[in-house]
């Protein structure tokens, strides 16, 4: 058995033996939602509560989402940029991989190495929760020690890497190739020694004026995004180091324990793995298929009834999933398939389900707009709210940009046929589980009947009840669910992490003040500003995910927008559609990328030319939210 073969089947046992780690964690999130669920019961039949269930549940969930990160880590689950290293020689390429591994595993070990300081902290003060006085430490302990299990997972992934190296190189490449992670290693040893005194350049960088500092450090986060390292490490690494060189090891490291720490325990981003949960079982239940032919069969009469169902389709899947990529992943499976036997151009099927699927993220409840509240400390069901109207807007723009495609070019797509009063009957009482199941989440939150944390955990029951009784669990089903969730889990909570070590640094630089002052000293006026907030997004969406476009910018972009007047949520609902834009803007078009894997028969230029009517009507849609704030912040003034 070859070097390589024995590595990769030890990752291969790590990947298994985190799965049911993982499962346990999905599974403790799903009986949280149930007794979530059972004490707003409680409270709304008895007036009465569970006592100090919230403080146990917030506890638990930390732990919960710290056992999906270990399983994320086996399945090498991070967001990177290969703008440069696909073009890089294979040595090249292979020496990148390899320092993005070793210092994806630093910032791991980092983050549990502060979270155990924290627990032990907790511990030597006999820290306890408010209601029940239970001792927290043992909470944190186990949090710690669950991303603490990610390091021998990343250190297996390195050693691949080197493998990898050794096997394919000879000569003079090969040693080289280990200079970039052995120096990463160096400066890691003169951290842990609390040497950075040692570090070349360091009297230079404590030299520098803050704003000068930021921008250093801001260029150092760009250079490893752009060599493929993970951006979560990116941003981790650099926000830990340069907030040590200007403060010092042990205050930065503190920070990072400390942010970790209030994240894995924060109510406001319980919703999140509960809307995921959601989402997953909504998908697995069947109710994609049920709202895509709802959709269909009421918009029969009307030539390209499939392709403006598909736009109807995934603003309904996307209130069920939150998610932009899951429904075009989802909508490309069970739509473009039924276009394509029908004779639709190609590039009108594969741009209405691409751009269908961005309204997955701006339809509550949206996973974008959470990240957005954790990111500006905004509420998640005002910013819910907000969107409903310019969600319908999206959804009125894509239909009016397909009528007009088709009106101007109409062999594009087949004539529409009369209604089948039957079918649509059918097809709608399909679709009440669906209906009622977004209603009970949007509806509990908007007349404040329930928090946002029930309202996702009723969303989550629902839908796994949904999936249960359809018998749609079996055969697999729950295992993909909880490999889904974990995986997303897994990505968002290691780069929340990275953006709030490296937004540490940017505050603490003054950045955002100095930005302000920079950009007030321009004199474009208050609208000019936004303008150029919005073409910097464009821009930004053309080569980078938008998970890493949020959690970049909001620090430093929100900070600006509030000195000029405008309200943070209405920036939040803009911010969320032009980062979607992003998705299906080229080359960095993430729905694009989907589509052009799901159909291998179309070329990638096909579905660009496809998605340009939707980028245009998109660019409308900020115009007239810029212009008309009142669609954004009409209804939350009702709450």
């Amino acid at each position: 058995m070859t070097d390589t073969t024995k590595v990769r089947r030890i990752a291969l046992n790590a990947e298994q033996g985190t799965r049911y780690l993982a499962a346990v964690g999905v599974v403790t999130i799903v009986l949280i939602a149930f007794l979530t669920l059972f004490d707003v019961g409680l409270r709304s039949l008895f007036s009465t509560t569970i006592r100090g269930l919230n403080e146990i549940l917030i506890l638990a969930l930390g732990v919960a989402i710290a056992a999906c990160l270990p399983s994320g880590a086996a399945r090498a689950v991070h967001i990177s940029l290969d703008l440069v290293t696909a073009r890089l020689p294979g040595h090249a390429a292979r020496a990148l991989s390899l320092m993005g591994t070793v210092l994806l595993t630093l910032f791991l070990m980092l983050v549990g190495i502060e979270v155990f300081q924290l627990a032990t902290t907790y511990d030597s003060r006999d820290q306890a929760s408010i209601i029940l006085g239970w001792q927290i430490a043992p909470f944190y302990y186990a949090m710690a020690t669950l991303v603490l299990i990610c390091i021998p997972i990343q250190i297996v992934h390195a050693v691949d890497a080197g493998v990898e190296i050794m096997r394919t190189d000879r000569g003079l490449w090969r040693p080289v190739e280990f200079v970039p992670s052995i120096l990463i290693l160096a400066v890691a040893c003169l951290v842990y020694f609390d040497a950075l005194d040692l570090l070349p350049g360091y009297d230079w960088f404590r030299s520098l004026q803050a704003g000068v500092a930021a921008l250093v450090f801001f260029a150092m986060m760009w250079a490893l995004m752009v060599m493929g390292v993970p951006l979560a490490a990116s941003m981790g690494i650099v926000g830990f180091l340069g907030t040590a060189i200007l403060l010092a090891v042990g205050p930065a490291g503190t920070v990072v324990g400390s942010e970790a720490g209030k994240f894995f325990t924060s109510e406001t981003l319980a919703v999140l793995p509960l809307f995921l949960l959601m989402g997953s079982f909504a998908s697995v239940a069947g109710l994609s298929a049920d709202i895509y032919r709802f959709a269909n069969e009421l918009m029969r009469p009307m030539r390209g009834a499939l392709a403006h169902a598909t736009i109807a389709g995934c603003a309904g899947f996307g209130a069920l999933t939150g998610s932009s990529l899951a429904t075009a992943a989802t909508f490309g499976k069970v739509a473009l398939p039924e276009m394509q036997s029908r004779n639709y151009d190609q590039a009108l099927a594969t741009g209405s389900v691409a751009a269908g699927g961005t309204l997955g993220s701006l339809v509550p409840p949206s996973t974008a707009l959470i990240l957005f509240a954790l990111l500006s400390e905004q509420s998640i069901g005002q910013l819910f709210v907000a969107a409903m109207i310019p969600a319908a807007l999206a959804i009125a723009l894509y239909l009016v940009a397909i009528k007009v495609l088709l009106t101007l070019r109409p062999g594009l797509a087949p004539e529409g046929s009369p209604i089948d009063g039957k079918a649509l009957l059918a097809a709608a009482k399909g679709c009440i589980g669906a209906f009622v199941l977004f209603g009970a989440v949007i509806g509990g939150i908007y007349t404040g009947i329930v928090t946002d944390a029930e309202a996702a955990s009723v969303g989550a029951v629902g839908a796994f009840l949904f999936a249960l009784f359809r018998g749609r669990l079996g055969g697999g089903q729950l295992w993909n669910v909880m490999a889904e969730t974990t995986t997303t889990i897994a990505l968002i909570y290691t780069l929340i992490f990275g953006a709030v070590t490296f937004s540490f640094l940017i505050a603490f630089t003054q950045v955002p003040a100095m930005l302000s002052g920079w950009i007030v000293g321009m004199e474009i006026g208050p609208y000019g500003v936004i303008a150029l907030l919005v073409v910097v997004y464009l821009i930004l969406g053309m080569v980078m995910d938008s998970y890493a476009m949020m959690v970049i910018t909001v620090p430093i972009f929100l900070p600006l927008v509030t000195q000029m007047g405008f309200d943070p949520i209405w920036w939040g609902v803009v911010t969320v559609i032009c980062v979607e834009m992003g998705m299906i803007t080229p080359p960095f078009g993430m729905n694009i990328f989907m589509l052009s894997s799901i159909a291998k028969n179309v070329h990638i230029t096909t579905i660009y030319r496809g998605v340009a009517p939707f980028v245009l009507v998109d660019l409308i849609k900020v115009g007239a939210l810029i212009l008309f704030p009142a669609l954004a912040l009409w209804l939350p003034s009702h709450m």
